[in-house]
């Protein structure tokens, strides 16, 4: 029985440190792409349950840029940090998005959506321990075209 005790106390305290490395981040990003439109906007969330593991759901606007053509993505990514110091992190990226652009032009209409995966990395500096600047770049794979996306994001934890 005292082993059962201390087992459970054992648990329990490292369930407390554990808990104590969740943190919810939200923020703004800017976004430019490699294909056109160029130029977007977008938001960010994202979940560290633990020092290295980190899922991020992103939604990103990208408005007509003189080519009648706009777009838009949500991804679903997954980090992997890699702590440098204190305040400077470096990691790889990994996910999976669903893709649209729509054409609005003198010759008419028409809009796609496809799924892809993203894959690429990014880096993290901590301004303050509830405000992060983040820059990262990915390529985002889909069946019949891709496009490379640099990003900036600031984002504020929870």
């Amino acid at each position: 029985m005292k082993k059962l005790l201390f087992t459970l106390s054992l648990l329990l305290m490292s369930m407390g440190a554990f808990a104590q490395t969740k943190t919810f981040e939200v923020g703004g990003k800017l976004n430019y792409g490699t294909d056109a439109p160029h130029f977007g906007i977008g938001a960010v969330a994202r979940y560290n349950f633990d020092e290295h593991f980190r899922p991020e759901l992103t939604m990103n606007f990208y408005p007509k840029d003189g080519n009648d053509v706009s777009a838009w993505d949500i991804n679903a990514n997954l980090h992997y940090l890699f702590h440098m110091t204190d305040r400077f992190k470096l990691y790889p990226l990994g996910g999976v998005g669903i893709m649209g652009a729509s054409y609005d032009g003198p010759a008419g209409s028409t809009s796609s959506t496809k799924l892809g995966a993203n894959l690429g990395g990014g880096l993290q500096f901590n301004l303050t321990d509830k405000l992060h600047l983040n820059a990262e770049t990915y390529y985002q794979f889909v069946s019949d075209d891709g496009r490379g996306v640099m990003s900036v994001s600031l984002v504020y934890v929870l």
